[in-house]
């Protein structure tokens, strides 16, 4: 007899979501920047991988992997320390906004994914 797992927590089914449209918009810019701007085809095709792989991930972190969850806290603490970095480098106001958003989004990120309820629903899941 196995022990029973974890539900899914809301803010985590969240974050799920917010990766499934955030791959999906990764893929239309990527597309789009094929089309519109044939020159630049490297970040488009970079976008659309980038999108596929949010997509892989929103699917581990829908399941509890470890590995996504993983992935997607090194990428928010990047997230956090550019957006840090361009604050502090820019004295451009709308720049600043921006980044201080940019910054606050990656923090809620890892206050959601390492939250009690996500520990133990990611918990519940390794093994």
């Amino acid at each position: 007899m196995t022990a029973p797992t974890a539900r899914r927590p809301g803010l985590v089914t969240l974050l799920v979501v917010l990766t499934i449209i955030g791959g999906i918009v990764s893929i239309i810019g990527g597309i789009i920047t094929l089309i519109v701007f044939g020159g630049f085809q490297i970040a488009g095709i970079f976008l659309i991988v980038l999108g596929l792989i949010y997509l892989a991930v929103a699917k581990g972190l829908a399941d509890g992997n470890s590995l996504s969850r993983s992935i997607v806290a090194i990428v928010s603490v990047i997230q956090i320390a550019l957006a840090i970095y361009q604050f502090v480098a820019t004295n451009d106001n709308g720049t600043r906004n921006s980044a201080l958003g940019s910054a606050i989004v990656g923090l809620v990120i890892l206050l959601i994914l390492f939250s009690p309820r996500a520990n133990e629903f990611f918990g519940s899941r390794s093994s």
